[in-house]
């Protein structure tokens, strides 16, 4: 049961990343998002890390903060190895902030999942 709730939200999280995929895809194939491409892809990001997180938040009992860095640093790791197997090797300041955006949005996430969980129950 434990590890559960974090493959469910680590399929949210994925889901999400692939949808927002596509569609940045198709706007880009039609070359209507031109150079604010990049902010697209931080945003899809971070909306997907929120949706992990609050999924993450309405599953866990207390502390949503630590269940955000938790499913944050399974996602970083995850994307870390991918990069460092095939894509990119280098580590630079921009990765840095990167994944720290991700931790973040997480974070906050699981705290608005947490939240939504309490104000429903009462």
């Amino acid at each position: 049961m434990f590890i559960i709730k974090y493959l469910k939200s680590l399929l949210y999280i994925f889901i999400s990343i692939l949808i927002f995929t596509l569609l940045i895809s198709s706007l880009s194939y039609f070359n209507l998002l031109g150079s604010a491409l990049k902010y697209f892809k931080l945003i899809a990001i971070i909306v997907s890390m929120l949706i992990g997180g609050i999924f993450l938040g309405k599953q866990s009992s207390n502390k949503g903060y630590l269940e955000g860095i938790k499913i944050g640093v399974i996602v970083i790791f995850i994307l870390f190895l991918l990069s460092y197997l095939g894509f990119d090797k280098n580590i630079n300041l921009e990765r840095i902030i990167y994944y720290l955006i991700i931790l973040i949005s997480s974070i906050f996430g699981s705290i608005i999942g947490i939240n939504k969980k309490s104000k429903s129950e009462n």
